[in-house]
């Protein structure tokens, strides 16, 4: 499991050295230089690797100096936000599958309880990262759909996109996230796909190896913001974690809860199928953390507190 990185954040002078020496270290390895002991506010990043689709999580921890923090990076901002409890304090962003490698400025601004705002910029770097091809041999009407079809994919896709454009602003998860089948995966997130040697499409989730008919667990807690029949996708169910974190699971033989519906990790959702754009029986689950795509399996690793 991927440690969190420290990152001081006062004063500018010694966050900055801090920030450098912390994340060129591998996860799980100390410094080669022992760090001064840290003094105010902390902010500390845990992820798996800095590369395309992958999750960051970023940790507040205050001495109470500071009242709030937001993080901008590759475009997005987030808030961080306590934990139920009052436990942990952070917030979620991530890298796009469709990212370009190189030097990327992440701004965090922390709030203090007196008024004054402090800035730190550290420049990142994401590492390239290449993905798996492969052909795949689908019916004619997923890979070119007829006129009539047209419309309801649009309209779905509306429809998606509307569910999963709200941000709860508290986290509704409870701990870690879990696999929603303990089968194994193709490892196939990111995969760049020639359907019928025709369409060209890129593969944003991670299909898992579920016998039909099977349980699909919820990965982590949540409300679910979509359970529908789509004319690609099958039937799916969306869950809203909160912070902007939404998973996906897809070609589904049977839904098992409503839109509306507050689930628990590992609450059955549905039956694995093939419903949809599928070539046989299988789950496919994906992630989005403020609409950027990202690999599932990567949420597993991610350090959060019960």
């Amino acid at each position: 499991m991927t440690r969190p990185r420290a990152l001081l954040a006062r004063p500018v002078a010694v966050a900055l050295a801090v920030l450098a020496l912390s994340l060129v270290a591998p996860a799980g390895r100390p410094p080669d230089k022992p760090q001064a002991q840290a003094t105010g506010p902390i902010i500390r990043l845990a992820y798996r690797a800095l590369q395309p689709g992958e999750p960051i999580v970023v940790f507040l921890e205050t001495d109470g100096t500071a009242k709030s923090a937001s993080v901008t990076f590759l475009g997005r901002t987030v808030d961080l936000r306590p934990a139920p409890g009052g436990r942990s304090v952070f917030a979620f962003l991530g890298i796009d599958l469709r990212a370009k490698p190189g030097s990327h400025t992440m701004t965090i601004k922390v709030y203090k309880t007196g008024g004054e705002v402090e800035t730190i910029r550290k420049d990142l770097e994401v590492a390239d990262k290449t993905f798996p091809f492969t052909k795949l041999q689908l019916k004619r009407e997923y890979v070119t759909p007829p006129a009539a079809a047209l419309e309801r994919i649009k309209r779905e896709a509306e429809l998606v996109a509307l569910a999963t454009s709200v941000v709860t602003p508290e986290w509704l998860g409870d701990g870690p996230f879990a696999l929603p089948h303990d089968a194994p995966s193709w490892s196939n997130f990111g995969q760049r796909r020639l359907n019928n040697n025709v369409l060209e499409s890129v593969h944003a989730g991670l299909d898992i190896r579920a016998p039909f008919g099977e349980n699909i667990r919820a990965a982590n807690a949540g409300t679910v913001v979509l359970a529908s029949d789509l004319y690609l996708g099958g039937k799916t169910v969306i869950i809203d974690h909160g912070l902007g974190v939404f998973s996906s699971y897809g070609h589904m033989s049977k839904l098992l809860v409503k839109r509306g519906e507050a689930v628990k990790k590992s609450t059955p959702l549905g039956l694995c199928g093939s419903t949809g754009r599928s070539t046989g029986p299988h789950l496919h689950w994906s992630v989005k953390i403020l609409d950027v795509r990202i690999d599932p399996e990567a949420m597993l690793r991610l350090p959060l507190e019960k």
